[in-house]
């Protein structure tokens, strides 16, 4: 969960990190192999954006109730 702008900067490059793998990995990676290994950072990546998102639809007043 991100609670702070700090954190969303971090979330978000991870992000960017995430996918510069994935897009490298593209271009060595025979397709099965990268289905295989691209998987599991996916699921990663989706994870991170939708936290980023979930932070960036609530207001300052919601995040500090929780």
């Amino acid at each position: 969960m991100i609670r702070t702008d700090d954190e969303l900067h971090l979330a978000q490059e991870a992000v960017r990190n995430l996918q510069r793998v994935l897009e490298a990995a593209r271009k060595i990676h025979p397709p099965a192999i990268y289905r295989a290994m691209s998987e599991p950072i996916l699921l990663e990546l989706q994870q991170r954006e939708q936290n980023i998102l979930t932070y960036l639809s609530s207001t300052e007043t919601e995040r500090s109730v929780h």
